[in-house]
């Protein structure tokens, strides 16, 4: 083990020494971005080096690597010697060499993690790692096969497999990806005038979601990244979802479609409404701009989002229960066609959250109905937003 500890840091030596003028354009990057450099030795051991600059780089030749490998060596010697007679798995040990020889320039911490031997008398996979300071280090690992491999980063838990090179994070972070999205809220009748059909907007028994005047959705968000940091996203959204708006009278009026117009109409008194509820299906694509920012635990603290809509109406029907004064038994009717509304659909949207809780607002700009054949209304629906991006 030490034969490949020697070679390594030598190696690491020449390279602080010789790269710094040829690497300097490809480290001098900002402070968040990193890269890494692999080397395979003839000894089949792997040196792995994760800068963040290069003032890192130049760092490492004030720490004397060439006289670490040996006081390494004789830490490891310790190390295993105490694994073999240790009652557990494995021994970890901690050296501090820049207390005990202090002004030196030393590492401030070794910890060195060794494995209690086999039956064959083989030693198990040993870990080392070696602090420089208190973000600055090296890990090196030795497996059972004998295999070596070196990391050299900001903490001394990085790994080169989990970091990858700043060319592969970024290809992730421009990656599309797709969330499955799921609404709900209530709907209303807003902009409201008198026409030739209706004097205003219907009341609606406003707060029931699911049976009344409620508003669901759920669809596919296909999610384009435009800007991407740590703590930030900004994204472009967009995928098809199936909308469903229902609109629920007040009291004992009902829908009524009377030739070429659907309108509203008060029940006779012998006629008891249970409930009169006009419903609309559609197919919609929306399309937003969506950003969401996280804090340093990646938790979601705040998002927002704006854009707009466009669909066509796949599906309706108006369906009234009621009772016959005298009578307890209940009677349905449901009337399905076109119903006067309009077919195409299309409006602004937008969403504000913070945490896990998050509203949003839709806006019809078209009417609800065709030109006087219907209430002269647009539809607001606004609820929660409970899954997505």
């Amino acid at each position: 083990m030490q034969r490949a500890f020697l070679p390594s840091f030598l190696l690491l030596t020449a390279l602080t020494a010789g790269l710094n003028e040829a690497r300097a354009a490809r480290l001098t990057l900002p402070a968040t971005v990193q890269d890494t450099i692999v080397m395979r030795l003839p000894n089949r051991a792997t040196l792995t080096l994760t800068v963040r600059d290069a003032a890192q780089l130049r760092q490492l030749k004030n720490y004397h690597l060439d006289s670490l490998t040996t006081r390494l060596a004789t830490y490891i010697t310790q190390a295993e010697a105490a694994a073999k007679v240790g009652t557990t798995n494995q021994v970890t040990m901690r050296f501090y060499p820049d207390k005990d020889q202090p002004g030196q320039n030393l590492p401030e911490e070794i910890r060195i993690t060794a494995h209690k031997p086999g039956t064959d008398g083989q030693h198990g996979p040993t870990k080392t790692q070696v602090f420089l300071n208190k973000k600055f280090g090296i890990t090196t690992t030795k497996d059972a096969d004998g295999q070596n491999s070196f990391s050299i980063g900001t903490d001394g838990n990085v790994s080169a497999k989990a970091k990858g090179d700043s060319t592969k994070r970024t290809s992730r972070k421009d990656r599309g990806t797709v969330y499955f999205n799921f609404a709900t809220g209530l709907n209303a009748f807003a902009n409201s005038k008198a026409n030739s059909v209706s004097s205003g907007a219907p009341a609606l028994t406003l707060w029931d979601f699911w049976g009344g005047a409620g508003y669901t959705t759920f669809g596919l968000d296909f999610v384009q990244p435009l800007a991407y940091s740590k703590r930030a996203k900004l994204a472009l959204t967009f995928g098809p979802e199936f909308a469903t708006n229902r609109f629920e009278l007040r009291g004992n009026d009902q829908w009524l479609q009377t030739g070429s117009a659907t309108l509203v109409d008060r029940a006779p008194d012998a006629k008891q409404i249970d409930k009169s509820k006009l419903t609309i299906n559609s197919i919609n694509l929306p399309v937003m701009l969506r950003l969401k920012l996280r804090n340093k635990d990646d938790r979601r603290t705040l998002s927002a989002g704006i854009g707009g809509f466009g669909g066509y109406r796949v599906g309706g029907n108006i369906t009234t229960e009621y009772k016959i004064a005298g009578n307890d038994n209940k009677h349905e009717d449901k009337l399905r066609g076109d119903l006067n509304v309009n077919d195409w659909q299309y409006g602004l949207q937008g969403e504000l959250g913070f945490h896990a809780l998050r509203f949003f607002a839709k806006y019809n700009l078209n009417e609800v109905f065709q030109d006087n054949k219907g209430p002269q209304t647009h539809a607001l629906s606004f609820g929660l937003r409970v899954i997505g991006f």
